[in-house]
């Protein structure tokens, strides 16, 4: 019972009481030192994405936007009205959908570390790759002029399918991230609802009991 006494955390399994031993400080901090690299580099994501999402996406969906809702067409009254009632819609919500990055990174510098740690980590290394691929297309691209004169078309049909898969990546790892985020609350909470005073109580098996309820 000492022995239980001393343990930080008790896991009540199925048949017997599992006494986690704590990590040692090295891996902890090691631990720390990668998640924090990690959340750098989600967040640099984040803000290189809604730079791609401003420069590569917003113009040719804007002119798709223009050609589909043919602003100007409408009869006057009531159908311009409404026509221009709908195209303002339009602008709005594809600005908001646009600026998802923005505000997750917002959301982020507001939460602070626990919303990172709440991720899923397949998710946000996604997002990190496609960043990478994308970031690698647009300097092949910036390095195109300095290619021998055969070989800059090829690089530039390359260069143009890396940082388009790479911002399809990005996106669709933010977005999974963000969606699928967990709650995660703080240590010291956690220990709170753990241990509400002094001793630990043992329930399970009925024979070490140490508390009637």
């Amino acid at each position: 019972m000492a022995a239980l006494a001393r343990a930080p955390y008790i896991s009540n399994g199925c048949r017997a009481i599992v006494v986690t031993a704590p990590m040692p400080a090295f891996v902890v901090d090691s631990l720390s030192k990668v998640a924090l690299m990690h959340r750098r580099l989600y967040l640099a994501t984040l803000v290189l994405l809604q730079i791609a999402l401003i420069g590569c996406v917003s113009p040719p969906l804007a002119q798709a936007l223009r050609f589909e809702t043919a602003p100007g067409l409408a009869p006057a009254g009531l159908p311009a009205m409404l026509q221009l009632v709908a195209m303002a819609a339009t602008i709005v919500g594809t600005s908001v959908a646009l600026a998802f990055p923005a505000l997750a990174l917002a959301r982020h510098r507001r939460a602070g570390p626990l919303r990172f740690l709440g991720l899923p980590a397949w998710a946000a290394v996604l997002a990190s790759c496609g960043s990478a691929a994308m970031c690698a297309g647009f300097v092949l691209l910036l390095l195109v002029p300095t290619l021998p004169a055969d070989a800059r078309m090829t690089a530039v049909l390359i260069a143009r399918s890396v940082a388009a898969g790479g911002l399809a990546l990005a996106a669709a790892g933010v977005i999974c991230a963000e969606l699928l985020r967990r709650s995660v609350a703080p240590a010291r909470d956690g220990a709170r609802s753990r241990i509400k005073s002094g001793r630990i109580e043992v329930t399970h098996p009925p024979e070490l009991r140490t508390h009637v309820a």
